[in-house]
């Protein structure tokens, strides 16, 4: 029996999420998020809420649980002005080599779809993620710009045996 393992992280891609909260066809609305900072990236879940009830009179209990809250953790590296604008909101203007991005005050919120490709084994995904990005830009001889992303999964997570690039059709 082969053993499968998921190890390493090949690319990240995102689309903007379907109305329907469905995942997005493979199609060339699925973008490359950019380079994610070695050894950031973490998909996590946090504890989840456990509640029991339980009786006076006898010693009947029950048990809920909460939902699974999921999300990415990673940073990304040097990412370029049209990443920017997509994660933070905002406009770009000018022509190329001169252009600007101004970012908002107030993020915007957006509703994305992602896949997290592996180098090898499952493919994870959400139809139906937020992000939100920040700035950690060290201005040194040894400083580089990062935009650290957390990723929440607003929808449920799908893991996938056939790991493959959503920008292909085929």
């Amino acid at each position: 029996m082969p053993i499968c393992a998921t190890m390493g992280l090949k690319k990240i891609y995102i689309a903007p999420s379907a109305t329907d909260g469905t995942m997005p066809a493979n199609d060339s609305s699925w973008v490359d998020l950019g380079d994610v900072y070695k050894d950031t990236c973490q998909l996590v879940d946090e504890d989840v809420e456990e509640t029991v009830h339980e009786s006076e009179t006898s010693s009947k209990k029950i048990t809920v649980f909460g939902n699974y809250v999921t999300g990415v953790n990673l940073s990304l590296m040097d990412p370029d002005l049209e990443m920017l604008a997509k994660l933070f909101g905002g406009n770009i203007t000018g022509t190329t080599g001169k252009r600007k991005w101004t970012r908002p005050l107030k993020p915007a919120f957006k509703e994305w779809a992602i896949k997290l490709l592996p180098e090898e084994g499952f493919m994870v995904s959400c139809p139906v993620v937020s992000i939100k990005p920040k700035f950690e830009i060290t201005y040194s001889a040894k400083g580089i710009c990062l935009v650290p992303l957390a990723i929440k999964f607003n929808k449920e997570l799908e893991v996938d045996e056939e790991a493959k690039d959503p920008t292909t059709t085929a």
